[in-house]
């Protein structure tokens, strides 16, 4: 009998346990997915992170290299060219990267970033930059505007050293060799050429766009129809001709045809439509901007981090520059439109807001009017708070988000063909372009399409102006909107133009910049009329009279955000506009005057009496040496370059700096311009800053005293709470010959 066998009792013997054994399930990594996901993933990476990602696995390795859509989709958002990542950008471009090569073609006509030896600059720069100009123009839609004019146009260099004139040649030269790119190079040759005097230059540019036109050139076809349409107004023939061949470049695509097509349905027939055709070929210019809407693509313009009282103050900026550069009010429309899809597309940081509307407005200017606004001048007007390369990196970035669509129908551009269906007076011409000016400074009035934006403008101006009807039957037929669509976007514009609840800034100060503009002669002191009141505008809508509910507070109507925004453009190297010494401004004081309490006069001015501190007004205080008059004479538009080599582009005059004067319009903008900080321990500094200063009995005060009141008044300014300022009217006045602070830096 064996020993080693048990009996089955529960004792000796029992059944293991089956133990349960989890099945183990194979970890999903990058590489065990699909090639096709695997693309989508790698297209949405940086240039940064697909190098990463190359290194990581051979098999990643492969794909990275073998497939030109991931460089071509690579992102290089807040990068700029430099010798580090020079090759990692020509790269991205050579294998389709629009914004690489964009970039690169800016960096290189600037001479910003990529490392170049002294000897033959101009000649280097100007092929590299022609290279990749060229090759950026290459990439878009044969329908897209050719956009690498803006950067090469005149004014240029006379010694012929200019980078310009260099990268001009060779895109001519370019033209002869690849015939793909011919078409959209020939029209940026030819729109450059039109900007020279001289009846030369301009057959040569007609030669040049006719010749892109055969090559399937929209944009050529339609400046060949309006050199073309001149000459044939005096031939009804020939007219009508010209307007079919419109006709059809408008259901090509283009939209500049599109508008030109509308406007000449609304000033007559020529092509002898049923009026309800005619309608329709208006109604159908309009109707785009409707399908923009159903699509979705007019969502929230402000992305995470960005207030609308941030906006508000950047708009407000652009009005007073516009204002005092003497643009036209197309060029502010389109610089507004610029900023609001950039803003919708990308995040910007509250330093870099100010730099990213005056990037647009130099880009914009170029795009619009013969006069344009350079790089140095442009940063001067932010006070310096960017440096040169800064803007030129932003303008890249701007090109590059936008993909290179600068000019985009506005709010003016469906006025005029508002205006020309249902004329008005010249002083309801005037509200309508007030009102519309007024409607670019809020973010809620830029979400509506500018079609029914401008449609409900109208409206408002009729009813303002008492007009009967208000909204005429052919109105409807022709844009497609009833006064039923537009009452509640008519309420909306009321509210917010009309209303009381302007944004302030830090110093309490209103901001009405288009109120002040509009002030001018020029527009017959529209902005002075008195606006009509909400019940009765709901009475002529026929629309129940029900008050307007109030909008919850910004978070950026809090004075201490407000005070941080404006103040972070300039970092530590500025200082509060309470601690800056005040000078007179003359005739554009924009500034309010600040007045103190008993106490706190008493405790700034010491044994001091009747210091009045209300005669002393901001001025521009951009330099630490300036003169006692604090004014900058800026040079005149017409021969200054911005270029880095041309030498009719001075960055500033010789001599202490002066504040630019207003051109042909009384300006009055609320001036936001700031000052340095300056060391209050050296006295001669402080005094040679400052202009005469009397007491109320007439004594002129001595510089000593001035600089003891000043030390004073900055001790007081960090101890105590912030003084409260008065606006105690719209604009000073100041004495005659005497120039303004220039609206210079947000802060």
């Amino acid at each position: 009998m064996k020993t080693d066998v048990h009996c089955r009792c529960p004792k000796c013997y029992s059944v293991p346990v089956r133990k349960r054994v989890r099945s183990c399930t194979s970890a999903v990594t990058l590489l065990s997915l699909p090639q096709e996901v695997l693309l989508c993933v790698l297209r949405c990476l940086s240039a940064e992170d697909l190098l990463s990602v190359r290194a990581v696995h051979s098999q990643l390795r492969d794909i990275v290299d073998n497939h030109a859509t991931v460089w071509a989709r690579a992102s290089f958002r807040d990068t700029w060219p430099s010798p580090n990542n020079l090759w990692l950008f020509e790269r991205a471009a050579e294998k389709g990267n629009f914004e690489a090569a964009v970039k690169l073609g800016i960096a290189y006509l600037y001479n910003e970033g990529p490392p170049l030896s002294e000897e033959a600059q101009a000649d280097v720069c100007g092929r590299n930059a022609s290279r990749f100009l060229g090759l950026a123009e290459g990439l878009r839609s044969p329908s897209a505007d050719p956009f690498a004019w803006l950067f090469i146009r005149p004014p240029w260099s006379p010694n012929g050293s200019c980078c310009k004139a260099v990268v001009f040649d060779h895109l001519r030269a370019e033209c002869r060799r690849d015939k793909e790119k011919k078409a959209p190079l020939l029209h940026c040759l030819a729109r450059v050429l039109q900007l020279f005097e001289g009846e030369d230059k301009h057959q040569e540019a007609i030669s040049m766009l006719e010749e892109a036109s055969r090559c399937g050139c929209l944009q050529s076809s339609y400046l060949l129809w309006e050199h073309s349409r001149k000459t044939a107004m005096s031939d009804p023939g020939r007219y009508l001709q010209c307007v079919r061949t419109l006709r059809d470049y408008a259901a090509r695509g283009s939209w500049e045809a599109q508008l030109s097509l509308a406007k000449v349905c609304t000033a007559g027939n020529p092509l002898g439509l049923d009026p309800k055709a005619c309608a329709g070929l208006v109604a159908q210019f309009f109707s785009g901007s409707r399908q923009a809407e159903r699509g979705g693509t007019h969502g929230h313009i402000l992305r995470r981090g960005m207030k609308d009282t941030m906006r508000y103050i950047l708009v407000d900026w652009l009005v007073e520059v516009t204002t005092m550069k003497d643009f036209s009010s197309l060029a502010l429309h389109v610089t507004v439109g610029c900023v609001n899809r950039y803003l919708a597309l990308r995040s910007v940081p509250k330093v870099c807001l100010q730099l990213l509307g005056i990037a647009c407005m130099v880009v914009c200017t170029r795009y619009i009017s013969k006069d344009i606004l350079t790089i140095r001048e442009a940063v001067w007007l932010t006070d310096n708070t960017y440096k040169y390369e800064d803007l030129v990196r932003m303008m890249g970035e701007v090109v590059s988000v936008l993909q290179g669509k600068i000019r985009t129908p506005t709010l003016l551009d469906y006025g005029e063909v508002l205006l020309s269906l249902v004329p008005l007076e010249g002083r309801s011409v005037h509200l309508f372009g007030y009102i519309c000016e007024l409607s670019l400074l809020y973010s809620a009035l830029a979400v509506p399409p500018p079609a029914k934006l401008a449609c409900a403008v109208l409206l408002l101006t009729r009813a303002m102006h008492h007009y009967a009807p208000v909204w005429p039957g052919h109105l409807a037929d022709y844009t497609g909107f009833s006064k039923r669509d537009l009452c509640q976007l008519v309420v909306l514009l009321h509210i917010k133009c009309f209303g009381q609840d302007t944004p302030i800034d830090y110093r309490h100060v209103s901001l009405t910049g288009v109120k002040q503009r509009f002030e001018d002669d020029v527009y017959q002191s529209i902005s002075t009329e008195k606006a009509m009141d909400y019940k009765e505008l709901c009475h002529i809508l026929e629309i129940p009279e029900v008050e307007p509910q109030a909008e919850p507070p910004s978070p950026t109507a809090q004075p201490s955000e407000i005070h941080v925004f404006l103040a972070s453009p300039a970092g530590t190297s500025k200082r509060r506009r309470d601690d800056a010494p005040r000078v007179d401004g003359g005739g554009r004081v924009t500034t309010p005057t600040a007045e103190l309490s008993n106490q706190e006069e008493g405790m700034l001015l010491l044994e001091i009496r009747d210091w009045r501190l209300d005669s002393i007004s901001s001025g521009y205080e951009a330099n630490r040496d300036e003169d006692e008059d604090s004014t900058i004479s800026v040079p005149s538009d017409a021969g200054v370059t911005d270029s880095p080599g041309e030498q009719d582009a001075p960055t500033r005059p010789e001599g202490e700096p002066r504040v630019p004067r207003p051109g042909k319009r009384g300006v009055h903008g609320p001036g936001y311009s700031s000052a340095e900080s300056a060391s209050s321990s050296s006295s001669s500094g402080v005094s040679c800053a400052l202009p005469a200063l009397t007491c109320a009995d007439g004594r002129h005060l001595p510089s000593t005293d001035i600089c003891l009141l000043l030390t004073v008044h900055r001790t007081l300014g960090h101890a105590a709470k912030q003084v409260k300022r008065k606006n105690s009217a719209a604009h000073g006045v100041g004495e005659p010959g005497t120039g303004g602070p220039s609206p210079a830096g947000l802060l």
